[in-house]
């Protein structure tokens, strides 16, 4: 019998080519227009904002009340409508943002809902806008305390 003699080298691998380089990656037009709906959202957010500001905040020169009741129901008014302000604003904003994102988004989102978010957008800031200017506005009555 014959020693084994020694082992043949294992099979050599040859390794994997590497990739070509990939082309420059340019920004998409789909890229562009969420892009562009998330800064409608913060502008509409920020400009209705400043919008409820010029009423909610005082005048100046006007005296303030005496009355402690008075101060109090005011300062609790103008909370409230800061509140509402921002909180609304930024509701408005985002609505419109998440709207405007889903509807041009390339998803598996039916048509039927992207045209129902931009309507619910849509018809929220038509009717926030009417409510702001209405004479009846809680805004509207903070001007003259």
């Amino acid at each position: 019998m014959e020693a084994p003699g020694p082992a043949a080298p294992p099979p050599g691998y040859a390794p994997y080519p590497t990739p070509p380089p990939l082309p420059p990656r340019r920004v998409s037009m789909n890229t562009l227009v969420l892009l562009s709906g998330i800064l409608l959202g913060a502008l509409v957010f920020v400009g209705t904002l400043s919008f409820h500001a010029v009423f909610l905040i005082p005048a100046p020169g006007v005296p303030p009340p005496t009355d402690p009741a008075v101060a109090a129901y005011r300062d609790t008014l103008r909370i409230l409508g800061w509140t509402s302000a921002v909180a609304m604003d930024l509701a408005l904003g985002f609505s419109l943002t998440i709207a405007w994102i889903a509807g041009v988004s390339k998803g598996e989102i039916s048509d039927g809902t992207k045209r129902g978010m931009f309507i619910f957008a849509t018809v929220f800031l038509a009717v926030w806008l009417v409510f702001s200017f209405s004479i009846y506005s809680v805004f509207r009555a903070l001007i003259f305390y």
